[in-house]
């Protein structure tokens, strides 16, 4: 989702109390998910988590799927978690290193006092020196993408690649505000089965299994038994500094030196076909693609296609790179 951070002073690491995780058969619920959209299961899978230090002390989770290629990492949106990106990881993994991490104050990730685009840039640069990567191919998803961009438009950076999705400059910010509102609610006072019948509701796709894979990771029994959200939510949302920063991506687009792909959700309101194809145009290097059938969270919609694009993508990447072809 689009522009969850709260903004704070640089400083000490805050993480909460995070309470117990759910007690459901979250592997069996992946399974039937990735049968469903006809996506390779093997058995011990997902992976555990892997806990990742950063020279300013905050630990990070990231859930390392492994493979044999080129690494890839993965940038949830906001309010989301790294388990988003999970049946994208199961297609993509028998051809990439996918590794999917949670962002600074979401999922098991730790809470801080400062939630800048900019921190987050720089956790991002620390996670791919504690990788060892020399190259890494970066996805982002709304937030997570304009972090992806920042990243890539730094100077030095180890970007082979950037995906986008579902998140550009000029975006419709009110287009998520029903989703928007719907994440921003208390929820102490219902059960993790209430939550998730009301998401259901409010979608326009209320398949059962993807709505409570994703709600059983955004989400947390508190230590005081109730119900609360996986994100610290201790400040309040800072939107003004994250869709400044994404606008910022407009006069950036012309330095991000690595090839670009930009894909839309055809359902999501966020984007235009017209304002995606005029962001694509301002880069040095990039194509766009709209994925029919899939909203602003288009790696959950239609994981199997949207890896799909991806795997092509960065194999055409590869490819150039083998034939000493240059992105300039």
């Amino acid at each position: 989702m689009l522009a969850e951070l709260a903004v704070g002073s640089a400083g000490r690491d805050v993480q909460g109390e995070m309470g117990m995780t759910h007690g459901s058969d979250t592997p069996a619920l992946l399974e039937r998910l990735a049968t469903a959209h006809k996506i390779p299961y093997g058995a011990g899978l997902p992976p555990a988590p892997r806990r990742l230090p950063t020279p300013d002390g905050l630990a990070f989770n990231c859930v390392d799927w492994g493979g044999p290629g080129e690494p890839i990492l993965f940038l949830h949106g906001g309010a989301l978690t790294c388990h988003t990106w999970d049946l994208v990881c199961l297609a993509m993994r028998d051809s990439f290193h996918c590794v999917a991490i949670d962002l600074r104050g979401h999922g098991e990730s730790a809470w801080a006092d400062n939630y800048t685009i900019e921190a987050c840039v720089n956790d991002v640069a620390a996670i791919i020196a504690d990788f060892g990567w020399t190259r890494v191919h970066v996805v982002g998803m709304s937030l997570g993408g304009i972090i992806a961009a920042h990243y890539a438009a730094t100077g030095g950076a180890r970007a082979n690649s950037l995906a986008m999705i579902d998140v550009a400059p000029n975006v419709d910010f009110g287009a998520v505000g029903p989703a928007r509102r719907f994440m921003e609610r208390p929820i102490a006072d219902l059960t993790l089965e209430q939550l998730v019948e009301e998401a259901i509701g409010a979608s326009a796709r209320g398949e059962r299994d993807r709505i409570s894979y994703r709600y059983l990771h955004m989400t947390r029994i508190g230590p005081d038994g109730k119900l609360a959200w996986r994100q610290d939510r201790t400040r309040p949302r800072d939107y003004g500094h994250v869709l400044g920063r994404l606008q910022e991506l407009t006069d950036l687009a012309s330095v991000i030196p690595c090839p670009v792909l930009v894909v839309r959700g055809g359902r999501s309101r966020v984007l235009t076909d017209e304002k995606v194809a005029a962001f694509a145009a301002r880069c040095r290097d990039a194509h766009w693609l709209t994925i029919p059938g899939a909203g602003h969270n288009v790696q959950e919609d239609e994981p199997l296609a949207l890896a799909t694009a991806l795997r092509r993508f960065m194999s055409r990447q590869s490819q150039r790179d083998g034939d000493g072809a240059s992105p300039d």
